[in-house]
């Protein structure tokens, strides 16, 4: 006799609250977006200011991603054992005061600490947010829920870049830059006023069965033990290997275009500007149309898309330089899309893989810790520059991390429409 068990429902969302949340997590990867976009952009002041090489800049980008990893690690770990919310507003209080402290700088080793400390706790924010947001979302609109959040990020890249633009109107570069961080603290204090009167989603707990108690079972162990496990090894480990090269061509690309268009192009502030708006404008519409993508032709094949897009025109923007201005601004809108776009499904997949009870932490170890690997992305990109050009460097991390995070991506298993618990 054969019996089948009721496949397992979603419960029951309060839809008040589930707009309560969509709209704190929109705030917090907006602050995200706000603050990790102006170091780009405050960079050609900092190492004015500092007198530093393009390589010691280079190396306070990655410093602070791979502090990332730690904090996502952490900032997952604590978010399954106390509570979604409770995690998020420690972590917005955390990323206010090191941004505040990052205009104090007053030399290259202070600014590290600052960055790195900042770091910690931007790496926190993402695993937090993105398994508080999946337990909210329906599973067949999971994809396009988490897409739209992520696609505050853009909206805190244009107040970035508005401030940049701002702030160099009266300022030298090597004043304005510290402008720029003292503004990045008030919206830290939007986000906390938004998180007031939520609460996480209550998950169902049942009793362990035998197996479940045994000594030897990994769940005894804790959520590490059960991520490393023989039934969850295989997509941790993909899940990281694809988070690191996936984020290592997006950061090749965001993290050095504003120098590449004001040195290597010869642009002015106003210029260099004008292009990061028409990626913004791009960066927006790949976010939230790229969510709607996932959602119809499944991870797999939308990540597929979306980060071809992103080589082959990142190449033609890079490498193959036109002196039309039309042409080029097109193809920063085309470039920042398709940056957004391959971004857009990762909020799903990486909180799709895992248990409810290891959620943030499986999040945190894929996205942070490949996060953490892909800092050397900038670092590389910064060393790589001195021969071969800024340009050039930038198109072949990117053409690299292409090819290995499609080979990743097809060796994971297709999680669209997965019914979390």
């Amino acid at each position: 006799m054969t019996t089948t068990s009721a496949p397992h429902q979603p419960p029951a969302v309060d839809r008040s609250l589930a707009r309560r949340v969509t709209w704190a997590t929109w705030t917090g990867w907006g602050l995200d977006g706000f603050t990790n976009q102006m170091f780009p952009l405050a960079l050609s002041g900092i190492i004015a200011a500092f007198g530093l090489t393009t390589a010691q800049g280079g190396l306070a980008t990655s410093a602070a991603l791979l502090s990332s990893a730690a904090g996502g690690v952490v900032g997952g770990r604590l978010a399954d054992r106390f509570g979604r919310v409770q995690v998020l507003v420690l972590v917005i209080c955390g990323y206010a005061l090191f941004t505040g402290l990052t205009a104090t700088s007053r030399n290259f080793e202070s600014l590290l600490l600052w960055r790195t400390l900042e770091g910690f706790f931007f790496g926190a924010e993402w695993p937090v947010g993105a398994a508080l947001m999946a337990e909210f979302a329906a599973p067949e609109r999971r994809g396009r829920a988490l897409a739209w959040v992520q696609s505050a990020w853009a909206v805190g890249w244009a107040g970035a870049n508005l401030s940049y633009l701002l702030s160099h109107v009266w300022l030298p570069d090597t004043v304005a830059w510290r402008v720029m961080f003292a503004v990045g603290v008030l919206p830290a204090l939007v986000a906390l006023v938004i998180r007031r009167n939520l609460r996480d989603l209550p998950r169902k707990r049942t009793a362990p069965a035998a197996a479940d108690a045994a000594p030897g079972n990994p769940r005894k162990k804790g959520a590490f033990a059960e991520l490393f496990s023989p039934g969850l090894r295989k997509v941790t480990v993909l899940g990281t290997l694809f988070g690191a090269t996936g984020l290592g061509s997006t950061y090749a690309m965001q993290t050095w275009i504003p120098l590449y268009l004001k040195d290597e192009r010869g642009l002015s502030v106003s210029s260099t500007a004008l292009y990061v708006w028409f990626m913004i404008v791009g960066n927006w519409l790949g976010y939230v149309l790229g969510g709607h993508l996932h959602d119809r032709i499944g991870r797999r094949w939308a990540f597929t898309v979306f980060y071809l897009g992103t080589a082959v025109f990142g190449f033609l923007f890079m490498a193959i330089p036109v002196d039309a201005l039309w042409y080029n601004l097109v193809l920063a809108l085309v470039v920042g899309f398709f940056i957004a776009a391959q971004a857009s499904g990762k909020g799903a997949l990486f909180t799709e893989l895992f248990p409810a009870h290891a959620r943030g932490t499986g999040a945190g170890i894929t996205y942070n810790v490949g996060r953490g690997a892909a800092a050397f992305s900038p670092a590389l990109i910064g060393w790589a520059a001195a021969g071969s050009g800024l340009g050039m460097a930038i198109v072949m991390v990117v053409m690299a991390c292409t090819l290995l995070t499609l080979l990743f991506i097809w060796l994971m298993p297709e999680t669209r429409g997965r019914v979390l618990d």
